[in-house]
């Protein structure tokens, strides 16, 4: 009978009842079987895998972007500043070319007032020849406060993607005016707020076609009201990053949108203040549950994760500890840092994966329906090799193209001087590149992922593209107070195809955020997600590039669009990009 409740059914995609999470977790330790794989049955490989190396190839010189973080230490080591800046790609000119968005520190000064001579976020213009261009002047950017996580969203729904910017000090919002510039319209939206932001994401949380806001604070810090941590080292006191759960904890914010340009703070309305305030870090939305709206994951440092399940009605109910997803399989809380949602098994349900702390490991959370999720990181592979490190971005992408969703990982420490924290733990630590292996286990190939992944560095953010329209998703990575690196995808594998699939709602939000795209290959079918944030602060690409292994014959595709419609477009061929307009048939 055990069997008959823990058996997947890999030949028809249906699964079983389960009892849950939490009961499914319990009958596991009850018969000892909680690390091992002995009642995992995986999914065969419905895709052939490439046995080419993946080879990426640091192409930042040859990009002509230099962007440097600017974080310095200070001697107290505020601690804000060893949390970096996010990074986002955004077609802001509407030519189908990601341009690269690079969220700015900035050094510590309390009751700073503005300086124009200061480094500003910066936007990088694609060229189309691997090429980028510095326009952050021409296009209006000025914000000289130290900027976080971004979101980008065609929030007015005219054709122009906006961006969103969290901040240590008040957020930032840019329209996007249509001709190259932005104009910063926080206050005058109502989004302007002010306490320490980390992560944001663009949702329609109730379907009626525009986008709201929610935004992820993280504790209270204010440059003139700071609090600082110290540690006694040889008979004196030295300032270091303080421990998230000794700070006072900030409640995140959701901004529901008029539909016409304005928003309105709808937390309590929401019902938000029913959970605890938490240091809220990482966010994702998309429909989690399967019930047709759409649904949003916070990764918490240190304390429980959150998981706001959409009633339907406008509100939002924690249920992150009935799903599973608030702690680890042993019931300990981990210090989430970045989060991302994926198909890593085939199933076409989204899973979770959530970055954490130096000592614990990252956490795999499989969807196993009907909103309840299992953390099977050991099984697949993935809970020693990031024991020893502390993984902060974080990128679910098909890097080979044969239609499995690999994992990449951005690794640093927020403490930088060993011998005054009394642990042998490296600040500079070198990033993980995994390959899914058929939606049963991940490998770490970081030694053939090229010469980057062979430095130690302090990795903070991510973000992916195909930024030269080659069909092969690229790779940004942001660094502490340490130039963004722009690594270009050469695999390259003839064999293996791609296609390059673009929403545009009409009914729905007009960046489509929160649909979900199921491409039919054969007698199987790949799952993705259009989301409006990624990983740790940052936001990849909206246009969806998905790899479809050796299948080179045109396919069939799916789209259920935000709100629950439905829409099938037949044959379209790989190798090409499609625009999928709401309602409509694409142009042949």
């Amino acid at each position: 009978m055990l069997m008959s409740f823990v058996t997947r059914v890999p030949e028809t995609g249906v699964r079983p009842r389960r009892l849950g999470a939490i009961g499914h977790q319990i009958i596991l330790t009850a018969i000892g079987l909680t690390h091992s794989t002995a009642l995992l049955h995986p999914v065969e490989a419905a895709l052939p895998a490439t046995q080419n190396a993946t080879t990426f190839v640091n192409a930042t010189d040859e990009s002509r972007i230099q962007f440097v973080h600017n974080s310095p230490a200070t001697q107290d080591r505020h601690t804000h500043l060893a949390f970096g800046s996010g990074i986002g790609w955004v077609d802001f000119d509407h030519d189908d070319l990601p341009d690269l968005y690079a969220a700015q520190g900035v050094a510590f000064k309390p009751k700073r007032s503005p300086n124009p001579n200061l480094a500003s976020d910066c936007l990088y213009r694609n060229l189309g020849d691997g090429r980028f261009e510095d326009i952050s002047k021409v296009c209006g950017l000025n914000d000289n406060d130290y900027s976080m996580g971004l979101s980008v969203g065609d929030f007015d729904n005219d054709g122009f993607q906006d961006i969103h910017v969290t901040n240590f000090g008040r957020n930032r919002l840019l329209s996007n005016n249509g001709d190259g510039t932005f104009t910063e319209i926080a206050a005058a939206s109502g989004v302007a707020d002010t306490d320490f932001g980390a992560s944001c994401t663009w949702v329609d949380l109730n379907d009626d076609g525009s986008l709201d806001l929610f935004v992820v604070n993280y504790v209270k810090l204010d440059a003139n009201d700071y609090e600082l941590c110290t540690l006694e080292y040889k008979g004196k006191r030295h300032g270091i990053t303080c421990h998230p759960r000794s700070l006072l904890p900030t409640r995140d914010v959701l901004f529901r949108s008029h539909g016409d340009g304005q928003f309105s703070d709808a937390t309590l309305q929401a019902g938000m203040q029913r959970s605890p305030a938490a240091q809220g870090l990482g966010v994702l939305a998309t429909d989690l549950d399967a019930d047709g709206d759409i649904d949003v994951y916070v990764a918490n440092d240190s304390v429980a994760n959150d998981l706001w399940i959409n009633q339907g009605d406008g509100q939002l109910r924690n249920e992150a500890m009935l799903s599973g997803t608030a702690f680890n399989r042993a019931g300990r809380r981990e210090a989430g840092m970045g989060a991302v949602v994926g198909d890593v098994d085939g199933d076409g349900l989204p899973d979770l994966f959530v970055t954490n702390y130096y000592g614990e490991t990252n956490t795999l959370y499989r969807n196993e329906a009907a909103g309840l999720f299992l953390d099977v990181t050991d099984e697949f592979g993935l809970g020693s090799s990031s024991r020893l490190k502390l993984g902060f971005g974080t990128s679910l992408f098909d890097f080979d193209n044969d239609g499995w969703l690999d994992l990449f990982v951005a690794n640093g420490h927020v403490h930088d001087r060993r011998e005054i924290n009394g642990r042998d733990e490296p600040f500079a630590q070198r990033p993980q590149l995994f390959k899914n292996h058929g939606g049963r286990r991940f490998t770490d190939v970081s030694d053939s992922g090229g010469l980057y992944f062979q430095r130690h560095v302090v990795g903070r953010s991510c973000a992916v593209a195909d930024y030269d329209r080659d069909g092969w998703q690229d790779l940004a990575v942001g660094h502490l107070n340490s130039s963004l690196v722009l690594l270009h995808n050469q695999t390259h594998d003839t064999q293996m195809n791609s296609l390059r699939i673009e929403l545009v709602g009409v009914r729905s939000n007009r960046s489509a955020i929160g649909a979900v795209v199921n491409v039919r290959i054969g007698e199987n079918q790949l799952t993705r997600f259009r989301v409006g944030s990624s990983g740790y602060l940052s936001c990849d690409e909206g246009c969806l590039t998905i790899g479809v292994g050796t299948f080179g014959t045109p396919v069939d595709v799916t789209v259920r669009w935000p709100g629950g419609e439905s829409q099938t477009y037949r044959s379209l061929q790989t190798g090409r990009r499609h625009v999928l307009i709401q309602g409509r048939q694409p142009m042949q």
